[in-house]
């Protein structure tokens, strides 16, 4: 009976915390630190999967030693692979299963038993919380049943604060494009608003730099009129005009290139490598269905742009577009 009322009350103060926290690792750590007490095992952690679905990384963690967290990645453990695959997996002795990656590094922790259950979000794996003890024990049906509704709750937790991220995120990204509009309606100035665009998407869309090149009308070669985040080397290693990725930009198409260094759109590897530049997302900028330059959107992690941030670049783009146009017009007036 006092255990239920462990349980129910965990279920209550992790619900309460969902319902009232938006940081999705207060929650986790809530989980993390609980339910060893509740359950009786020593240790749990929280992994979930990363932006591209392929490795799991640590959110949160009780009971364990620091050398244990880091021993290594355990993507390919056997027993970690069936949990991403929606099955509970119990494991009764730790430091000699075959379905363990890392059994000496158990043994060494003194880990005895695990509990591996996967975090399901809108019906998909996307992460495992794992409970470890140091004692040997088979874990109960009821006990497993348990562990795995809160689970599900780590994945509601993670639903809710993604949607509360996504709501911040294009609310940032209007006030930009508001604030971008005001700008090129009180200068005509062009240097100065473009300089103000690529500093400001940096900030907005957490990038490492951001560039703005236009096309020369004596030369017809893009040459660079603003940029932000990145070595005076870096902007000087050559032109971009015989880029594959050019090509598509002047057609008027956005590219997103995941990864610079390697990606056959971009002709600089090395000097994308040196630089520390992980993924580009470049989107042309267009006076009357013209496109007269692009602008270069840089991270320094491989990042996979979602459609809102290619949406909003784009709508950038055109602000960019009709900041040159009223340049020109007032020059020629």
């Amino acid at each position: 009976m006092e255990r239920e009322k462990s349980y129910l009350q965990l279920f209550i103060d992790v619900t309460k915390a969902i319902t009232s926290k938006l940081d999705m690792n207060e929650v986790f750590s809530l989980i993390a630190r609980k339910i060893p007490e509740v359950i009786g095992v020593d240790a749990a952690t929280i992994r979930l999967l990363d932006s591209k679905g392929k490795k799991l990384v640590l959110h949160a963690a009780s009971g364990l030693s620091t050398t244990y967290l880091q021993r290594g990645p355990v993507d390919m453990e056997s027993s970690v692979m069936k949990a991403l695959k929606g099955t509970p997996i119990a494991i009764f002795d730790a430091a000699n299963d075959p379905r363990l990656q890392y059994p000496e590094e158990a043994r060494q922790e003194g880990i005895e038993s695990m509990l591996v259950v996967p975090i399901p979000i809108r019906g998909e794996v996307s992460g495992v919380l794992r409970l470890l003890s140091r004692t040997a024990r088979e874990f109960l049906p009821h006990e497993i049943a348990f562990v795995a509704a809160l689970a599900e709750q780590c994945g509601i937790a993670i639903e809710n604060a993604r949607i509360y991220e996504d709501q911040k995120r294009q609310l940032s990204y209007f006030k930009a494009i508001f604030d971008i509009g005001k700008t090129i309606n009180s200068t005509r100035n062009l240097d100065q608003i473009l300089d103000m665009i690529v500093t400001r998407l940096t900030e907005v869309m957490h990038l490492k730099a951001c560039t703005i090149r236009l096309i020369e009308s004596t030369k017809g070669r893009l040459e660079l009129k603003a940029a932000y985040g990145l070595s005076k080397s870096y902007l000087e290693r050559g032109p971009l005009d015989d880029e594959l990725a050019t090509y598509y930009i002047m057609k008027g198409e956005p590219v997103m290139i995941p990864d610079a260094t390697v990606d056959l759109h971009t002709i600089y590897h090395k000097e994308a490598a040196a630089e520390g530049v992980g993924s580009v997302l470049a989107v042309p900028i267009s006076v009357q269905d013209e496109a007269i330059g692009m602008i270069r959107l840089l991270t320094s992690e491989v990042r996979y742009f979602s459609a809102a941030d290619i949406n909003f670049a784009m709508a950038v783009a055109e602000q960019a577009g009709i900041a040159v146009q009223n340049a020109v017009n007032y020059k020629n007036l």
